[in-house]
């Protein structure tokens, strides 16, 4: 099982040393307990275990990384912090502040952005190691195998560059494994170029994955999740700030509608889920096996010591009054706090907007032998909370859903919507929303493209969407009466912003600059070929 096998070998980390870092120093070490280039890909067992490393770096490891050190938010929730639409509220770190502050300068993001660079450019290195070393090994793998595994290899490779590109935009595109100090200083590619490099890449897997779920397939990369990787990076592509428009709109559509039509995932209770702790909602948070789950970060702190953290941020600090609760680290703090205006905007019949849903507001437990019940003093993360984690002070087994079927309907529902075709795309929002308990959407034009932002934001509240979704919209979602189940999406430099300080909007809290990350100093110290190419706005 690929959670058992997490050891990686040294070329990977040789390699992702000289990229980012030039530091001569790590060549000098001889680690022990690993191979060297002359040992490694030699048998079955190094290309499962070369393979297997594509799911602990790169983008899958921002599940493990907190932005700015200890008790801090991770950083898969950067961009929902930055958008003020969720709170930090430990508030002691530089990232958090000044996000709630908003100066996006330079200093206070540069560590941080170092930070995803990094793990970027990691996933990478593992990638273009597999691919590059897989094909010849023809004495020991079969025909079959050898496809398979450079198959992930260019899955995980596009999947990194596909989050390099929306985070920083233009970047340098690397293709082959590092063994040396030749080629390491490369110049930044065009963002459109980059989205051509992942199109292609994930287009010439399709036929060696297999064609079934995610948890059939033991955890490993399947060709629906290839297509739904596709139809989010059509998506993307189509908007801002590449504005690649219709042509990719369209093919966003069609890759989502090609993932329906090869039948291996479904929604859980497509026909209506019940608002008890066995809905669909529940199940997707506890699952190991529903196909609904077309990718998901794997966890299993029980059997393999590879925990899940998300509890302790579930939850605020002044549940440890209840006496109860014992999380690892012994620290309770909610750094990604959904703000009022998302919590009020659930349709009053919307069961996902309701208690221990996605979010909570009391907790039952017993204590010296009665039955208690907690209020808290700001709404919690059910999504995330962890009961036997934070009872017993350990991490947990819960898997972090990354790809949903529900998200590949409203990729093809807005895919379509914005090329003209209304009534197909409402079949495939009213699918989402029929399992949340609402009637069907009737809207057509703007006012369904609105629908299914808004629906998104609604079904992945916990599943760190929303940045993407500013990003390319360059929209921002501001209230539209209290319980309706709308939002407004009005353009972001002329929008409220939330929490711009905590508890307050300001208009024009997030420049435009803000929308990418600044290249890290560090790698422009080292890099010549980057050196006076900084991301616009960031000084």
């Amino acid at each position: 099982m690929k959670l058992h096998k997490k050891n990686i070998y040294v070329l990977c980390m040789v390699a992702v040393s000289l990229l980012i870092s030039s530091c001569n120093s790590f060549l000098e070490e001889n680690p022990l307990d690993v191979k060297d280039a002359g040992q490694f890909w030699r048998t079955e067992a190094d290309a499962q275990t070369g393979v297997n490393a594509l799911y602990f770096g790169g983008v899958p490891y921002l599940h493990n990384i907190d932005v700015d050190g200890g008790w801090t938010p991770k950083a898969t929730m950067w961009g929902g912090v930055a958008s003020g639409l969720f709170v930090d509220k430990r508030k002691d770190r530089t990232f958090t502040n000044a996000s709630e502050g908003g100066n996006f300068n330079v200093e206070s993001f540069d560590a941080t952005s170092q930070k995803i660079w990094t793990e970027f450019y990691i996933g990478i290195m593992r990638a273009n190691f597999v691919i590059a070393n897989i094909p010849n090994m023809t004495d020991v793998l079969s025909s079959e195998q050898i496809s398979n595994f450079v198959a992930q290899g260019k899955f995980f490779r596009a999947y990194a560059y596909f989050y390099l590109v929306k985070e920083f935009g233009d970047v340098p595109y690397i293709d082959f494994p590092y063994t040396s100090l030749d080629g390491i200083y490369q110049e930044r590619v065009p963002s459109a170029q980059i989205y051509q490099n992942i199109e292609a890449d994930l287009l010439s897997v399709m036929d060696a994955l297999p064609n079934v779920a995610f948890y059939d397939n033991g955890g490993y990369a399947t060709r629906p999740m290839a297509q739904t990787l596709l139809a989010q990076v059509y998506l993307q592509w189509a908007g801002a700030p590449v504005n690649g428009g219709n042509e990719y709109y369209t093919k966003a559509a069609n890759m989502a509608i090609n993932v329906v039509n090869g039948g291996q995932h479904a929604l859980i209770h497509p026909n209506g889920t019940t608002s008890d702790l066995n809905s669909a909602y529940n199940i997707i948070k506890t699952t190991k096996s529903s196909n609904e789950i077309i990718y998901a970060k794997e966890y299993n702190q029980t059997s393999l010591n590879v925990g899940n953290s998300y509890a302790v941020r579930s939850i605020g600090t002044d549940a440890f009054q209840w006496g109860i609760f014992k999380p690892g680290g012994d620290v309770l703090y909610n750094a990604y706090l959904p703000c009022d205006m998302i919590i009020n905007s659930y349709h009053s019949s919307d069961i996902r907007g309701m208690e221990k849903q996605f979010f909570f507001r009391e907790y039952t437990f017993s204590l010296d032998g009665e039955t208690v019940t907690r209020t808290l003093d700001n709404v919690g993360n059910w999504a995330w909370f962890d009961e036997g984690s934070l009872i017993n002070g350990r991490n947990g087994d819960y898997n972090m859903p990354s790809f949903r079927y529900a998200e590949v309907l409203l990729i093809a529902a807005e895919g379509l919507a914005r090329t003209g075709n209304d009534a197909e795309a409402r079949g495939y929002l009213n699918q989402v929303r029929k399992r949340a308990g609402l009637a069907d959407e009737t809207a057509s034009g703007d006012a369904l493209v609105q629908a299914i932002l808004t629906e998104r934001l609604h079904e992945f509240p916990l599943e760190f969407k929303i940045w993407d979704d500013i990003r390319r919209t360059r929209l921002y979602p501001e209230a539209d009466g209290m319980q309706s189940g709308k939002l407004r999406w009005v353009p972001l430099a002329s929008a409220a912003i939330q929490n711009k300080p905590d508890g307050s909007t300001r208009v024009g809290a997030i420049p435009e600059h803000a929308l990418l990350w600044p290249i890290p100093l560090s790698e422009m110290q080292a890099n010549p070929s980057l050196e006076g190419h900084q991301n616009p706005g960031w000084n």
